[in-house]
């Protein structure tokens, strides 16, 4: 069982979570697909803070010994689940960027050899005309 004051403590701490987060979406520093992952997170601490025999219970049926260690296991599981997620995002926006740099690259080649060309294409149609009037 958790004491009491560590109960209070993790509600505490999960609320200005909550509120902190909030907070950032208010301010449009961060969007709400984003802050999910947060959002779950808190409530895993406040539920765990709230329903500890609960927890307690599954601690011992997991074969761990106390009740700060499943926390921390179960945390930190979450933690490398969201760093996951983050890691896999991070990987689809540089094969996006990359792509959109091949892109414009082939975008500003294709309009320098069409200013070339209209170039060509000027400079003939002027010797064409100084022809025509010799």
């Amino acid at each position: 069982m958790m004491p009491l004051t560590l109960r209070i403590l993790a509600i505490i701490l999960a609320l200005l979570f909550f509120v902190y987060t909030i907070r950032l979406i208010r301010k449009n520093l961060a969007e709400v697909r984003h802050m999910m992952k947060w959002f779950i997170l808190a409530l895993v601490i406040l539920f765990g803070a709230l329903f500890s025999e609960f927890a307690a219970k599954i601690a011992y049926a997991l074969g761990i010994k106390t009740l700060s260690s499943f926390a921390l296991f179960v945390l930190v599981a979450m933690l490398v689940v969201i760093s996951l997620r983050y890691q896999i995002s991070l990987i689809a926006a540089e094969k996006q960027i990359k792509n959109l740099i091949q892109e414009v690259s082939i975008l500003r080649k294709e309009m320098k050899d069409a200013e070339i060309e209209k170039k060509e294409n000027s400079t003939k149609e002027q010797e064409n005309k100084k022809g025509v009037k010799n």
